[in-house]
């Protein structure tokens, strides 16, 4: 056997899959750890998780804000967090919105 004709091996640069990258982080974590949405935007769970905290985050600041509200014009004997709580946020009371 000659061993002095080696053929040079190439190897290619490893390209990943599109759908396998996170649309926010840009990390590699393969279809089955995404979740895909429109238009071929896919996340990854970690990032839903900071997404549902952010989520989470504004919506404590505006049911702060809203309570705040509430407390400054209401009367003694009334709890705002109790009306936020059961009413406001859930749109029960026409004519008061909370953005």
């Amino acid at each position: 056997m000659d061993c002095s004709t080696f053929t040079t091996l190439t190897l290619q640069k490893y390209q990943p899959d599109p759908e396998d990258l996170c649309s926010l982080c840009g990390g590699n974590h393969g279809k089955a750890a995404m979740i895909e949405c429109k238009d071929k935007i896919h996340i990854c769970l970690n990032c839903v998780d900071v997404l549902v905290d952010i989520k989470n985050e504004r919506e404590d600041k505006k049911r702060s804000e809203a309570i705040r509200a509430l407390d400054s014009w209401m009367r003694d004997g009334y709890s705002a967090a109790q009306i936020y709580d059961l009413a406001i946020s859930k749109g029960e009371i026409p004519g008061v919105r909370i953005e």
